[in-house]
């Protein structure tokens, strides 16, 4: 009998480990992306306006701050992918891409950040109103939208040189994570391209 009762205790115990072992499921890794959005180096830089511009740090819309990929599925229906995000926040990824790009456009004779003791003559300020991929519209997109404000720098008013906004989109050819950062990097790129000219058309010539 009680080698019965160990069998019958071993055959009821299968099906318990066996539901034990389902629940033990390996986390999905989240996936990390970045923007990289560069200057071609083929384009051609003209000649750099004289003096120092200072770039700020983009301030980006509530919908956009966090790491999180952001879709429009639907018109008023938002949704943030939790396991492909940006590798830095928005705010930062642009920021960097930007000096990055007028630097090596040559807009200034020197483009430089907040944290530089330089002097400097002009400031560059922008907002990210958009940055997201739109499942809604047909076909899909990614649609970036900015908005850009050149300020005089120098005495205690600062006369306003430029204010734009700037939309740009770029189709997607599929809905994976790596469609829309590849759209979202030409979007990005066509924003800085057209800020780059219009600077250019501002800016003092030497």
């Amino acid at each position: 009998m009680r080698a019965l009762a160990a069998i019958l205790a071993v055959i009821l115990a299968l099906p318990l480990a066996s539901a034990c072992v389902k629940l033990e499921r390996q986390p999905i890794e989240k996936r990390f992306y970045a923007l990289e959005t560069a200057r071609p180096a083929a384009s051609v830089s003209q000649a750099a306006a004289p003096g120092v511009l200072l770039v700020r740090r983009l301030v980006v819309s509530p919908r956009a701050t966090g790491r999180e990929l952001v879709y429009r599925t639907a018109p008023g229906v938002w949704s943030a992918d939790y396991y492909n995000v940006y590798f830095v926040t928005p705010a930062d990824m642009l920021t960097q891409d930007l000096r990055a790009w007028l630097g090596a456009a040559g807009v200034c004779a020197e483009v430089v950040d907040p944290s530089s003791l330089a002097g400097h003559d002009y400031i560059l300020e922008g907002n990210v109103t958009s940055l997201h991929g739109d499942l809604a519209s047909k076909p899909a997109e990614a649609v970036v939208e900015m908005q850009f404000l050149l300020l005089k720098a120098g005495g205690d008013e600062r006369k306003v040189l430029l204010t734009r906004d700037y939309r740009k989109t770029a189709p997607l050819a599929s809905n994976t994570p790596q469609e829309l950062i590849r759209a979202q990097r030409e979007a990005v790129a066509a924003v800085y391209a057209q800020l780059e000219t219009d600077l250019r058309a501002v800016l003092p010539k030497r």
